[in-house]
């Protein structure tokens, strides 16, 4: 799955009815980078995705190290 295709799973199902990397989609389109500062969304959730982290992991990982968010848009 691409990143613009779980956008429009997300935006076609709504978050209770997503997949996993649907609502994560949503989660770096609109969250992200309040909560982080300026990273690419899509390269976040690329990273993430790489790694087989879910939504969950990565709201974790945006509330305690921020920096590490950062560093997965070079781990895809």
């Amino acid at each position: 799955m691409t990143y613009e295709e779980a956008l429009r799973q997300s935006k076609s199902a709504g978050a209770a009815h997503a997949t996993d990397p649907a609502l994560m989609a949503s989660f770096c389109e609109s969250t992200v980078q309040t909560l982080c500062g300026a990273v690419a969304p899509q390269l976040v959730w690329a990273g993430a995705q790489a790694r087989g982290m879910s939504t969950t992991d990565l709201a974790v990982m945006c509330a305690n190290r921020p920096q590490e968010v950062a560093d997965l848009q070079w781990a895809a």
